[in-house]
Protein backbone atom coordinates (compact mmCIF):
# COMPACT_ATOMS: atom_id res chain seq x y z
CA UNK A 1 0.00 0.00 0.00
CA UNK A 2 2.87 2.50 0.85
CA UNK A 3 4.41 1.40 -2.37
CA UNK A 4 1.37 2.81 -4.17
CA UNK A 5 0.83 5.92 -2.10
CA UNK A 6 4.58 7.07 -3.06
CA UNK A 7 3.96 7.07 -6.95
CA UNK A 8 0.37 7.97 -6.41
CA UNK A 9 1.14 11.13 -4.54
CA UNK A 10 3.78 12.78 -7.49
CA UNK A 11 1.30 11.95 -9.91
CA UNK A 12 -1.85 13.07 -8.53
CA UNK A 13 0.25 16.67 -7.73
CA UNK A 14 1.56 16.90 -10.80
CA UNK A 15 -1.75 16.47 -12.12
CA UNK A 16 -3.20 19.45 -9.86
CA UNK A 17 -0.33 21.32 -10.84
CA UNK A 18 -0.80 21.21 -14.69
CA UNK A 19 -5.16 21.46 -14.45
CA UNK A 20 -4.77 24.45 -12.28
CA UNK A 21 -6.60 27.33 -13.96
CA UNK A 22 -4.09 29.63 -15.36
CA UNK A 23 -3.83 33.31 -15.47
CA UNK A 24 -3.79 34.94 -18.93
CA UNK A 25 -1.01 37.41 -18.49
CA UNK A 26 2.33 38.01 -20.56
CA UNK A 27 5.29 39.68 -19.82
CA UNK A 28 5.51 42.46 -22.47
CA UNK A 29 9.03 43.49 -23.12
CA UNK A 30 9.18 47.47 -24.08
CA UNK A 31 11.92 48.26 -26.31
CA UNK A 32 14.31 50.29 -25.07
CA UNK A 33 13.69 53.72 -26.62
CA UNK A 34 15.13 57.29 -26.04
CA UNK A 35 17.97 58.92 -25.70
CA UNK A 36 20.69 57.64 -23.56
CA UNK A 37 23.99 59.58 -21.63
CA UNK A 38 26.34 57.38 -19.74
CA UNK A 39 29.78 55.78 -19.83
CA UNK A 40 31.17 53.10 -21.82
CA UNK A 41 34.04 50.63 -19.93
CA UNK A 42 36.72 48.20 -21.77
CA UNK A 43 38.30 46.40 -19.84
CA UNK A 44 41.04 44.56 -20.29
CA UNK A 45 43.42 41.83 -18.58
CA UNK A 46 46.61 42.47 -18.80
CA UNK A 47 50.35 40.25 -18.18
CA UNK A 48 49.72 40.45 -14.13
CA UNK A 49 46.61 39.26 -14.06
CA UNK A 50 44.84 42.94 -13.20
CA UNK A 51 42.14 44.39 -15.57
CA UNK A 52 43.00 47.96 -17.26
CA UNK A 53 40.10 50.06 -18.01
CA UNK A 54 39.23 52.54 -20.72
CA UNK A 55 36.65 54.59 -20.52
CA UNK A 56 34.16 57.02 -22.63
CA UNK A 57 31.37 58.99 -22.23
CA UNK A 58 28.63 58.79 -25.11
CA UNK A 59 25.46 59.21 -25.95
CA UNK A 60 23.04 56.69 -27.70
CA UNK A 61 19.92 57.35 -29.04
CA UNK A 62 17.69 54.53 -29.75
CA UNK A 63 14.34 54.91 -31.63
CA UNK A 64 11.17 53.11 -31.47
CA UNK A 65 11.31 51.46 -35.13
CA UNK A 66 14.57 50.11 -34.20
CA UNK A 67 17.32 52.15 -35.08
CA UNK A 68 20.38 53.53 -33.02
CA UNK A 69 22.54 56.44 -32.96
CA UNK A 70 25.99 56.59 -31.18
CA UNK A 71 27.01 60.65 -30.52
CA UNK A 72 28.75 62.64 -28.40
CA UNK A 73 32.92 62.81 -28.43
CA UNK A 74 33.76 59.70 -30.60
CA UNK A 75 37.43 60.86 -31.17
CA UNK A 76 38.40 58.44 -28.39
CA UNK A 77 38.00 55.01 -27.67
CA UNK A 78 34.02 54.70 -29.00
CA UNK A 79 33.50 55.21 -32.89
CA UNK A 80 30.21 57.00 -33.55
CA UNK A 81 28.11 54.66 -35.62
CA UNK A 82 24.17 53.99 -37.10
CA UNK A 83 22.45 51.16 -37.56
CA UNK A 84 19.44 48.51 -36.24
CA UNK A 85 18.99 46.52 -33.13
CA UNK A 86 16.68 43.64 -32.55
CA UNK A 87 15.97 42.08 -28.60
CA UNK A 88 14.66 40.07 -26.51
CA UNK A 89 14.27 39.68 -22.76
CA UNK A 90 17.79 39.01 -22.53
CA UNK A 91 20.01 39.89 -25.27
CA UNK A 92 20.52 42.82 -27.71
CA UNK A 93 21.62 42.46 -31.04
CA UNK A 94 23.28 45.62 -32.94
CA UNK A 95 24.14 45.56 -36.44
CA UNK A 96 25.95 48.86 -37.49
CA UNK A 97 26.08 50.12 -41.36
CA UNK A 98 29.92 51.71 -40.20
CA UNK A 99 31.40 48.74 -39.21
CA UNK A 100 33.42 46.54 -41.55
CA UNK A 101 34.50 43.28 -39.93
CA UNK A 102 37.96 42.88 -42.09
CA UNK A 103 39.13 46.45 -41.11
CA UNK A 104 41.51 46.32 -38.60
CA UNK A 105 39.86 48.80 -35.79
CA UNK A 106 41.28 51.72 -33.70
CA UNK A 107 37.60 51.96 -31.83
CA UNK A 108 35.48 50.27 -30.70
CA UNK A 109 31.82 49.71 -32.60
CA UNK A 110 28.26 48.92 -31.01
CA UNK A 111 27.90 45.37 -32.43
CA UNK A 112 26.82 42.18 -31.96
CA UNK A 113 25.13 40.70 -29.07
CA UNK A 114 24.92 41.94 -26.10
CA UNK A 115 23.10 41.16 -22.42
CA UNK A 116 21.46 44.00 -20.92
CA UNK A 117 18.95 44.84 -18.41
CA UNK A 118 16.66 47.76 -18.97
CA UNK A 119 13.96 48.80 -16.32
CA UNK A 120 12.69 52.13 -18.33
CA UNK A 121 15.73 54.69 -16.71
CA UNK A 122 18.51 52.43 -16.02
CA UNK A 123 20.40 50.29 -19.37
CA UNK A 124 23.16 48.55 -18.75
CA UNK A 125 24.93 46.27 -21.54
CA UNK A 126 27.62 43.96 -20.95
CA UNK A 127 29.47 41.54 -24.03
CA UNK A 128 32.74 39.33 -23.16
CA UNK A 129 34.95 39.43 -26.62
CA UNK A 130 35.46 35.79 -26.77
CA UNK A 131 36.24 35.89 -30.53
CA UNK A 132 38.69 38.02 -30.16
CA UNK A 133 40.21 38.01 -26.59
CA UNK A 134 38.32 36.10 -23.70
CA UNK A 135 39.85 38.72 -21.53
CA UNK A 136 38.32 41.47 -22.88
CA UNK A 137 35.02 43.13 -21.60
CA UNK A 138 32.84 46.05 -22.78
CA UNK A 139 30.25 47.60 -20.40
CA UNK A 140 27.95 50.24 -21.33
CA UNK A 141 25.97 52.09 -17.92
CA UNK A 142 23.45 54.33 -19.43
CA UNK A 143 20.62 56.31 -18.16
CA UNK A 144 17.96 57.54 -20.14
CA UNK A 145 17.47 61.94 -20.50
CA UNK A 146 15.04 62.26 -22.83
CA UNK A 147 12.17 60.26 -24.69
Amino acid sequence: MKRILFYLLPLTLTLLAACAKNSDTSVIISAPKGTFNGQFRLLTKNSTGKYDTLKDSIVLKMTSNYHFAVTADTTVKHAGSHGTFAFDGYYIQFNDSTFKANVPRTKNHLVGVYQYIYDGTNFKMLRASSSTSPDTIGRYDLVKTAN
